[in-house]
């Protein structure tokens, strides 16, 4: 096998999400270390992409509008027949409870992508130096087609909650038979590890996001009573949990306020939005809360703050979570799937884990950081401890001893 000189990343989209951000950094990590990098995306447009965190060093291909236009009757074969048929062979066996066989989910893998697969597949056979990254679904399955018989490196990164994964038509079944072909994986938890078959695991290592350059210093003064969160607005993020436990502890505890900074990237996250407010509105607590924008500076606006929450129902590993930590916020933290907040968070110690979709746990927590400003004190400073552990050097070097 070739040394690598060349690093390509692909994934879906880049609008400012966690797994988008901690890929950017990588490449720019990867960049800064001497290898060419490139950063491919399947779903966007120029008028999509959010280019915050990725340096210009590295090239930003967009296969909507690299790829030429197909020919219409090629489209209509390949874009609705094929694909269609593709469809209905799957849903047979979904409809009567069966898994998927592994050579239907590549066959509507290979109609649905195949444009995709084939620029990619093209890219990598005329650089055998070249490494390929997948973040992301369908990332994964189109590099790991694409690179069949070829000689170039592929590593996988598993970004969410695999048990969802285990699920779709290119489930199990498809990543028992093509997922061992990768080279490496790469998870940010040990529990989203041993939900892989045995064959994929086993290739795996686990590792944690490293935290972006530039943080600001823990703060170790008097707190202000605001409570924040910041993330992206969707409904696994069960932000209304929050804003009712928030009620809540309004009426004990007066004068606390609540922000939540964040935007909705697509019409489930506006609608989610939506409900947001009007619950906001029929709880009565519009004057003490605040939707804000996502903003590059959350994290000055919010050192001081009284705590940080994260609500959330399912989860990678929270970049927001680390962040909040490694400027000195008290953190409160659901224990979701798949362990990123557990793995972290030794409750008590640098944070406080509640159980998912706990809205009295949740209160209970919130009330106990509201009354106790010496257990804040030692979570604040516990928890900045892993500026160090999750520094982008140390999580990059980790990750170039793959390659």
């Amino acid at each position: 096998m070739s040394v690598t000189k060349r690093i390509i990343l692909i994934i879906p989209h880049m609008i400012g999400g966690g797994a988008e951000r901690v890929a950017s950094l990588l490449m720019n990590e990867f960049h800064r270390s001497g290898y060419e990098t490139s950063v491919v995306l399947t779903a966007d447009t120029a008028e999509d992409v959010v280019r915050r965190d990725l340096d210009e060093g590295s090239e930003l291909v967009l296969l909507k509008e690299t790829m030429p236009p197909e020919p219409a009757a090629k489209k209509l074969f390949y874009g609705v027949i094929l694909r269609v048929i593709a469809q209905i062979a799957c849903n047979l066996f979904e409809l009567f409870g069966l898994p998927v066989p592994a050579v239907f989910a590549k066959a509507s893998l290979l109609v649905q992508y195949r444009r995709e697969i084939s620029w990619l597949r093209n890219e990598l056979a005329a650089s055998p130096e070249t490494a390929v990254i997948a973040f992301l679904q369908p990332a994964v399955p189109i590099a790991l087609l694409a690179a069949r018989g070829l000689t170039n490196k592929v590593i996988f990164s598993e970004r969410g909650n695999p048990r969802r994964l285990m699920k779709k038509r290119y489930g199990r079944k498809f990543i028992e038979k093509y997922y061992p072909r990768a080279d490496a994986a790469v998870f940010q938890t040990q529990d989203a590890r041993n939900v892989y078959p045995e064959s994929v695991a086993k290739k795996g290592v686990v590792i944690p996001n490293p935290l972006k350059s530039g943080l600001p210093e823990p703060y170790d003064g008097e707190r202000t009573k605001r409570i924040v969160s910041f993330c992206r607005i969707s409904p696994e993020k069960n932000l209304a949990m929050l804003v009712r436990a928030f009620a809540r502890l309004l009426e004990q505890r007066p004068g606390h306020t609540l922000a939540i900074y964040g935007d909705a990237a697509n019409a489930e996250g506006e609608r989610c939005k939506a409900e947001l407010v009007s619950l906001i509105d029929s709880l009565g607590i519009s004057g003490s809360v605040s939707l804000l924008p996502s903003t590059p500076d959350v994290h000055s606006l919010i050192v001081r703050d009284a705590m940080y929450v994260n609500s959330s129902d399912s989860e990678g590993l929270s970049n927001a979570m680390l962040e909040a930590m490694a400027i000195g916020l008290p953190c409160i933290c659901t224990d979701c799937p798949v362990g990123g907040a557990r793995a972290t968070v030794i409750s008590g110690e640098n944070g406080i884990l509640i159980p998912t979709g706990d809205e009295d746990a949740l209160l209970k927590a919130m009330m106990t950081l509201a009354d106790d400003a010496g257990l804040c004190k030692k979570l604040s400073r516990r928890a900045a401890e892993i500026r160090e552990s999750l520094s982008l050097d140390a999580i990059a070097a980790r990750w170039m001893e793959l390659l």
